[in-house]
């Protein structure tokens, strides 16, 4: 979350969330960030399906907007 925040409006890839947090190579088949951002909305009660703070950018990756 805290990597998100820190570039905010910027939209930031699995792969990258996953390199800058944990340090470690990122591997294609890696759910990681996909689980972690699903538990991180449920502790904001965000709607899953209408994030209010972290939005998914199909594809690309996840961003916090302006």
């Amino acid at each position: 979350m805290l990597y998100l925040a820190s570039n905010r409006g910027k939209v930031i890839s699995s792969e990258e969330l996953f390199e800058k947090v944990w340090k470690e190579k990122y591997f294609d088949s890696n759910n990681t960030v996909m689980v972690h951002i699903r538990r991180i909305r449920e502790k904001l009660n965000e709607d899953s399906k209408n994030p209010k703070f972290i939005k998914t950018v199909w594809g690309v990756g996840y961003k916090i907007e302006n």
